[in-house]
């Protein structure tokens, strides 16, 4: 009787979470915007000859984005049960088969309940290296004594109008204390005639071991998509792909509100 009642709640929690995932997701993607899935590789020139010239510049100069950013949302963040309400953990059972597609998405604080995310669907993911186009650039940047990568994303999202987007936060290379030596954001956007991306860079890379002075990269590129393109200055490179993507459609089926999500 126990194994046939824990098989029941098993199953009857799958109904609810997948009622759940479809009634969120229906609710997360707008008619009409146009998806695309960004790639981005940042690394930094290690040759002195070519750092040599670009003159660091002192890092309370830089004026880095002080007004809203987004995070992207990392994997294992998504996994972080501890963030989860205590009764919420322990009335999910332990099953043999994983949920397919599900992830939980971690709390903030002061939040009383959880959400379920849908990789096929929501923004702002970071995904997988199974994702990625650049595996074998990033490779060749790996192995070269002359260049080291310091971050490399892989998201989806909807691309914003001119003046609606919020720009992205960028971190890598090494943790320091007081925070890592690469930071700053890329800002992707359409153009006013809605015909390029536009992807605008404000990124600041630690030039000495105070971290008072930083090299910039400060640029604005019109881009098309299915396209690589670099974004290069003597101490960082910046690689960017996107492509056009569709989101799949909802079974209508699993939208419901019986389960009240």
């Amino acid at each position: 009787m126990r194994k046939y009642s824990w098989v029941k709640t098993v199953s009857a929690l799958r109904t609810v979470l997948a009622a759940c995932l479809a009634l969120a997701s229906f609710g997360s993607s707008a008619q009409g915007e146009r998806w695309f899935t960004f790639e981005v590789s940042v690394f930094s020139n290690e040759l002195a000859s070519d750092r040599a010239q670009e003159l660091p510049i002192k890092r309370v100069d830089a004026a880095l984005n002080k007004g809203p950013v987004i995070s992207l949302t990392q994997f294992f963040d998504l996994l972080n049960i501890a963030q989860w309400p205590a009764q919420t953990a322990n009335q999910i059972p332990t099953s043999p088969e994983p949920v397919s597609g599900l992830l939980p998405e971690p709390l903030a604080a002061g939040e009383k309940s959880y959400q379920f995310v849908d990789l096929m669907r929501d923004p702002l993911i970071a995904l997988s290296s199974s994702a990625s186009d650049f595996q074998q650039t990033n490779r060749a940047l790996e192995r070269s004594p002359d260049y080291r990568l310091l971050a490399h994303e892989v998201w989806r999202q909807p691309l914003a109008d001119e003046g609606k987007s919020t720009p992205i936060r960028i971190i890598g290379g090494r943790q320091r204390a007081g925070g890592f030596e690469l930071e700053g954001t890329i800002d992707l956007h359409f153009n006013s005639r809605q015909d390029r991306i536009v992807l605008d860079t404000n990124l600041v890379l630690e030039a000495n071991s105070a971290d008072d002075l930083v090299f910039h990269h400060k640029q604005s590129r019109e881009m098309r998509s299915t396209e690589f393109h670099y974004l290069d200055s003597p101490a960082i490179g910046v690689i960017i792909l996107a492509q056009p993507y569709e989101v799949p459609p909802l079974d209508p089926q699993n939208a419901t509100t019986e389960f009240g999500c």
